[in-house]
């Protein structure tokens, strides 16, 4: 089986681009101002691709609710950092036949990362903005295999990998900032399990703790 991320991400990034003109029509404000630490949550729809060449699939569920969590800080108008947790809120699921055994088989899958990241900034107009964020971190995987002579074996990952994303913030309140996003993540698993990178399209909300500067 091959892995065919491309297209929903381009598909993705091209929506984002389209809604760019729409979402950029008021003024007064920066989106989140400088020397600001805040905390983010989204959620979104993401795919991963399939990975699954010991397997003879029958049928492939490969998109998952996924939510994730942040804490940044704000250096200046242009420069941030920001630590990210994801977490896929339902399993992915795949059945087939075994390669090796020729069984029927099932299998299932939970993928999770933590991230750190410096993230640019392109403002659009005093309420609004464009960021591009890329870094590295733990991408941590959790499959499940069951067939007639292995009711169940699981299998566990870890591996270190990058991850970027693409989004559009703006300024709702305050303190408080809408976000839209769309993310590529690095391979997820290990061979014989589930693995394969991440495409995620989210929205979002940011609030930023210290006073407007």
């Amino acid at each position: 089986m091959t892995c065919q991320l491309q297209a929903p991400f381009i598909s993705s990034v091209r929506l984002l681009l389209l809604l760019l003109p729409i979402l950029t029509a008021e003024s007064n404000g920066q989106a989140v101002r400088s020397s600001r630490t805040y905390v983010s949550a989204a959620i979104g729809a993401s795919r991963s691709c399939d990975g699954l060449d010991f397997l003879d699939v029958r049928s492939l569920s490969q998109w998952s609710p996924m939510l994730t969590l942040g804490l940044g800080l704000r250096i200046n108008d242009y420069f941030g950092i920001e630590a990210q947790s994801a977490l896929m809120l339902s399993d992915l699921t795949a059945q087939g036949t075994l390669i090796s055994t020729r069984e029927s088989a099932s299998v299932s899958a939970g993928h999770q990362s933590f991230v750190i990241s410096p993230k640019l900034y392109l403002p659009l107009s005093a309420k609004s903005e464009v960021f591009l964020r890329a870094g590295v971190g733990f991408l941590l995987s959790q499959s499940s295999i069951s067939s007639p002579s292995n009711p169940s074996v699981a299998k566990s990952s870890s591996n270190m990998g990058y991850m970027t994303s693409l989004g559009y913030a703006r300024q709702i309140g305050s303190s408080t900032v809408a976000t839209l996003q769309v993310e590529l993540s690095d391979t997820y698993g290990s061979a014989g399990a589930w693995s394969g990178g991440l495409c995620l399209m989210s929205i979002g909300v940011l609030y930023a703790f210290d006073e407007r500067r």
